[in-house]
């Protein structure tokens, strides 16, 4: 398995602020948070509950938007106040949320089916494969139509066999078995109940075999048309078939060519290129547009956010210190708002790297700024009564009966950020013109050459054409015909006799199929009689009012257990009916016609007669859509059933009918239906029972590895983080305290949040002993106010630690 680092980045994290301020108070539930997911990792987000763990998820999936910092998705950005419907499409199919409750995520009063098929309309995903099938759907047909009809009557043969083979020695058994059945009043009336109701039991195991073998065989044919669909599409035909097909097109270009030129022939595909290119080009330039803006309002809102915290932490705080530096930090924001307001009018064209670049400079500007202008700024004394310089020294008695007061320091401040405060960003307005220019010149230009090529093609109609050329390809287009028919008829000899004998086999298997259908009905029936004499059996048995009402009960319970099996049996015979139209629905995008095969079968002519398909008609084409929409829509969630460990049966049934871990599993299912790119799994198995945990958890580490997939596992269980995650990230207060490799940090906790969350791990070693009282002491808080500067220290190989530079040295001996 490649390692991380060597995988390609999926989702980036970027300085992730998502503040909460209720009445005064500020609740900095995500601060500064930043990571990488790359495919096919499990990133463990872990801290106690309120720590900021599942808001992180939650402004993955943009549940929350009016959140500061950047989120990129395969370098798209997916943060910002606003995004395109486009780009929120393309976020919802690559980004899954898995929560705690499974209910969150199903609707109750729809079948699992519903469910999952939901976000495959939603997401475009069934259309977009409709869409691939179809656009090509006649000429494969056309193709392997005789391959498709072979394989068709083969499997549907062995379909049949299967049932037979399974049907024939069970209905023989019970045949025998009712011929000869009596009551014995040496068994009791279980035993006696037991062994007639095992017909059910039975029958209903043979048909789940079945049922099971035939979606296998359906299966089976969908991938057959999938493959030759391929093959078609990478031109795996023979010599005879490509150089057939290739003269079908020389003659419909020659056809074209007699009403233009050989040139606007030409002109008409570069035209379509060329307008695709101006398309794609417009589109660049609007994105870009997009992205530059969206990247300034991101930070525009911060700054704005950070006064406002800022202005609120000024109001609350008793201590003139941190009063006069909220102060400045409140003023320095609002200041770098309206200077990057400014930039954001003047540089509309910047890529989001030098977007970044403007602000990281603005940023760095600031600080040199603050460090130069408005750090030694404070408070001081002023008296209000002037006194000249000559005036004589005053006594204390004198100083104290002075009218003395505070300074405003915010004059001063807002003087020298207004006069003093000059940042210098003309050489980014020269790139974003420059992008700007060079998006329009390109755009001219294709303009001009979409408009040259139109001309070409409209100086290209021809008046008078020579039938030379067109004769030619005819004859090449005859003698292609000839020799491909000459070898279609070698190859129908063979076929003749391989299908003669696949129908011949479906022929016998049905028969066989139909005699057993009526073995059946004969146990049927044999199984009611039998069922009535045993209530009268029991009946008979009534002496007193005692055994009345004993033998009563028993009845009613046996009558219950076997109107249950009878229902499940009918579900049965209802998926068969569903089969059924599955495998018309194939035949229909196949091409099967097994009277067309039965009637040349029947003829002794070489050459085989085609037979009427409406589905073949342009007409019939939506009906056909329709059809196979409805059958690939069936496997696509039947697929996804299976990845996940549940029956395809469990399609048709609700949600309230399953287990926790079923539902767990089924909310997993539709995760992955719209194949993402990332799930955000926030405590996945909180709610089930210890032994479902390891289950699921196994299965998202399997899906995980087998699709690709980046995951963000949120939760409180740490050993089961370090069994499953990659790499983990502790969160504490909103902030990442400490990341890395997960076995460096277990092995090796450096934060002190970190070792009291560790010390909280049950091990088996301790089992004997009472649970420890952990107490989260927040001493290193203090620590890190200000004038401290809090930093990442890199301690070891891929081990991270937040904390100033004095703590870390004490931390880390």
């Amino acid at each position: 398995m490649e390692k991380p680092e060597t995988r390609k980045v999926i989702l980036s994290i970027e300085n992730l602020k998502k503040y909460f301020v209720n009445q005064g108070y500020i609740n900095k539930a995500v601060d500064g948070v930043s990571f990488n997911l790359h495919e096919g990792e499990i990133i463990g987000l872990i801290g106690e509950s309120g720590s900021g763990k599942t808001t992180v998820g939650r402004s993955i999936l943009r549940l929350y938007d009016d959140y500061n910092g950047f989120i990129r998705l395969n370098e798209k950005i997916i943060s910002g106040k606003k995004l395109t419907r486009q780009r929120t499409k393309y976020l919802r199919r690559n980004v899954q949320m898995i929560f705690q409750d499974p209910h969150a995520s199903l609707n109750g009063q729809h079948t699992i089916y519903s469910i999952l098929r939901e976000p495959l309309i939603i997401n475009g995903i069934l259309k977009e494969k409709l869409d691939d099938i179809f656009l090509d759907w006649q000429d494969v047909k056309k193709a392997f139509k005789y391959t498709f009809h072979i394989n068709a009557m083969q499997l549907e043969v062995q379909n049949y066999r299967e049932i037979n083979r399974l049907a024939k020695p069970f209905f023989a058994k019970w045949e025998e078995e009712f011929a000869n059945f009596k009551f014995s009043d040496d068994d009791s009336f279980e035993d006696s109940f037991s062994r007639f109701f095992l017909y059910l039991e039975e029958k209903q195991l043979m048909e789940s075999k079945i049922i099971n073998n035939v979606y296998t065989n359906t299966n089976k044919l969908f991938n057959i048309y999938y493959e030759h669909q391929q093959k078609y599409r990478n031109r795996e035909l023979s010599s005879i078939e490509t150089n057939y097909w290739e003269n079908s097109k020389r003659l419909k270009k020659e056809i074209e060519l007699t009403k233009i030129s050989a040139e606007a022939y030409e002109a008409k595909k570069i035209l379509l290129k060329l307008k695709q290119d101006y398309k794609n080009l417009k589109l660049e330039k609007i994105e870009q547009l997009r992205t530059c803006k969206n990247t300034f309002i991101n930070f525009l809102n911060e700054y704005k956010n950070e006064s406002e915290i800022s202005q609120i932490e000024k109001l609350m705080t008793l201590d003139l210190e941190s009063y006069i530096f909220n102060l400045k930090s409140q003023l320095l924001f609002l200041k770098k708002y309206s200077v990057l307001k400014e930039i954001s009018k003047k540089c509309k064209y910047l890529q989001f790297e030098e977007a970044r670049k403007v602000i990281t400079d603005l940023d760095s500007y600031a600080d040199a700024f603050f460090a130069k202008y408005l750090k030694e700024i404070n408070f001081h004394l002023v008296q209000t009564e002037n006194i000249g310089e000559n005036s004589p020294q005053l006594t204390d008695e004198q100083i104290k009966s002075l009218d003395l007061k505070l300074s405003k320091p915010h004059l001063e401040i807002k003087k020298i950020l207004n006069e003093d405060f000059e940042f210098d960003f003309s050489s980014y307005i020269v790139l974003s013109q420059k992008s700007e220019e060079e998006f329009d010149k390109k755009i001219a230009s294709l303009e001009h050459e979409i408009l040259k090529t139109k001309q070409i093609i409209k100086d290209g109609k021809k008046k008078n054409y020579s039938t030379e050329n067109l004769k030619q390809a005819q004859n090449a287009l005859k003698e292609a015909e000839q020799t491909y028919i000459e070898d279609m008829n070698l190859f129908l000899k063979s076929y003749r006799v391989k299908i003669t004998k696949a129908y011949e086999q479906l022929q016998e298997q049905k028969q066989l199929y139909l005699n057993l259908r009526s073995s059946q009905q004969k146990c049927n029936t044999e199984f009611d009689e039998i069922e009535k004499m045993f209530w009268n059996y029991l009946e008979s048995k009534i002496t007193d009012e005692k055994s009345f009402k004993e033998i009563n009960a028993l009845i009613s319970y046996y009558k219950s257990d076997i109107a249950v099996k009878k229902d499940t049996l009918k579900s049965f015979q209802i998926e068969k009916y569903y089969l059924d139209k599955d495998l018309k629905n194939l035949y229909i995008l196949l091409g099967i016609d097994l009277k067309w095969a039965a009637k040349n079968i029947a003829d002794e002519n070489v050459v085989w007669k085609d037979r009427f398909n409406k589905y073949n008609s342009n007409f019939f084409k939506p009906l056909a859509k329709f059809y196979i929409g409805q059958l690939l829509c069936k496997t696509i969630i039947y697929k996804s059933l299976e990845d996940v460990g549940l029956l395809k049966q469990f399609a048709y049934r609700y949600p309230h009918e399953f287990s926790g871990g079923q539902l767990q599993r089924i909310v997993i299912a539709r995760a992955l239906i719209t194949q993402p790119k990332i799930i955000v799994a926030d405590e996945p198995i909180a709610s089930l029972d210890i032994s479902i945990q390891a289950q699921v958890i196994n299965l998202l580490k399997e899906l995980c590895n087998e699709k690709n997939i980046g995951m963000i596992l949120i939760a409180h269980d740490l050993s089961m983080i370090e069994y499953v995650a990659d790499n983990v990230q502790i969160m504490h207060l909103g902030k990442i305290v400490e990341f890395g490799k997960t076995e460096n940090i277990y092995a090796r906790p450096i934060h002190p949040y970190t070792i009291n969350l560790f010390k909280a791990i049950p091990k088996i070693s301790n089992s004997n002993e009472k649970f420890e009282n952990i107490s989260f002491e927040l001493d290193y808080l203090e620590e890190q106010k200000y004038p401290n500067v809090l930093e990442i220290f890199n301690v070891d190989t891929e081990h991270y630690v937040l904390g100033t530079r004095e703590q870390i040295k004490k931390w880390f001996k």
